[in-house]
C-alpha cells in the first residue's frame, strides 16, 4: 500500500506524503490493531490539499482545503445510496445542495470530469463533500469511507475536484 501512495504522490507537482504506522487497544479488550495514516499535500495555485487516509479502526478518509483567494457558495455534495439508486431513474449518483444555481451547475460538471461518478458507481464511493467556516475562514471538507477497492482512484477523483475548484474561484 505504502508503494502506491508514493506512485500517487509523485504524480503531483511538489507533493509531499508523511506515513505513520502505530498500534491501538481496542477499548475493553487485550486486542490490539495497527493503524496506518496517509497524508498527502497537494499544492495547487496557492491552496494546499491535503488528504488523510486511515486504515486500521476507523477505516476513514478525509480531504480538506482551506479557501485562500476568494469566496465560493455554500454547498453540500452527498451520495445517493445504492439502494436508493436502483430505485430512482436518474442516473446521477451524487445530490448537491447549493443556493447558486450557475455554481451547482460548475460542481455537477466538476463531479463528472473528476471520474467521482465512475468511482461511486463501481466501489460504493459514497463521499460527504461541504464547505464548512471555521473562525472566518472557508474550508472544503470531504469525508469518506475507505471500503472500496479503488481507494487510489478515490484519491485521485477527489483531488482532480479540488483542483477544479480552485479553478472556478
Amino acid at each position: 500500500m505504502i508503494k502506491s501512495y508514493k506512485i500517487l504522490t509523485d504524480s503531483y507537482e511538489d507533493a509531499k506524503l508523511h506515513h505513520d504506522e502505530f498500534k491501538v487497544r481496542i477499548i475493553g479488550t487485550g486486542v490490539f490493531t495497527t493503524v496506518s495514516k496517509f497524508r498527502i499535500n497537494v499544492p495547487y495555485k496557492g491552496h494546499f490539499i491535503a488528504v488523510d487516509n486511515q486504515f486500521g479502526n476507523p477505516v476513514l478518509g478525509k480531504v480538506s482545503m482551506k479557501i485562500e483567494k476568494g469566496i465560493i457558495s455554500e454547498f453540500e455534495i452527498h451520495s445517493r445510496n445504492h439502494l436508493k439508486n436502483l430505485f430512482v431513474r436518474k442516473k446521477k449518483y451524487f445530490e448537491i445542495e447549493c443556493s447558486n444555481d450557475q455554481f451547482k451547475k460548475y460542481l455537477e460538471e466538476a463531479l463528472f470530469e473528476s471520474g467521482m461518478e465512475e468511482i461511486a458507481k463501481e466501489n460504493l464511493f459514497e463521499p460527504s463533500i461541504k464547505i464548512e467556516r471555521i473562525e472566518g475562514a472557508q474550508f472544503v471538507n470531504t469525508e469518506y469511507h475507505l471500503q472500496l477497492k479503488d481507494k487510489i482512484g478515490a484519491v485521485k477523483a477527489l483531488i482532480y475536484f479540488y483542483k477544479e475548484i480552485v479553478n472556478g474561484l
